[in-house]
């Protein structure tokens, strides 16, 4: 996952952020692992100071649909599904 992550772009908006972590983290590992990941990391907002969002978690639910298709363009795929 720290693989993954370490190829996001800096700058991006929060949303974006979550969308193309999680569609790199479901390419480079498993749909299961970046649930996880996305989901983790909410909950670990909640139950810290962090800043726990829906809006987050819809994001990675679309990055991991994005990652389903291996041709697809994760960012573009992301800006078409809002985030």
């Amino acid at each position: 996952m720290r693989a993954a992550l370490a190829q996001l772009p800096a700058g991006l908006p929060e949303a974006r952020a979550h969308c193309i972590a999680s569609a790199l983290i479901a390419r480079r590992c498993s749909a299961i692992e970046a649930q996880l990941a996305g989901t983790g990391k909410e909950l670990r907002d909640l139950f810290t100071r962090g800043d726990a969002s829906w809006d987050d978690w819809r994001a990675d639910r679309a990055g991991i649909a994005c990652a389903r298709d291996a041709d697809v363009d994760l960012a573009s795929c992301c800006e078409g599904k809002g985030f």
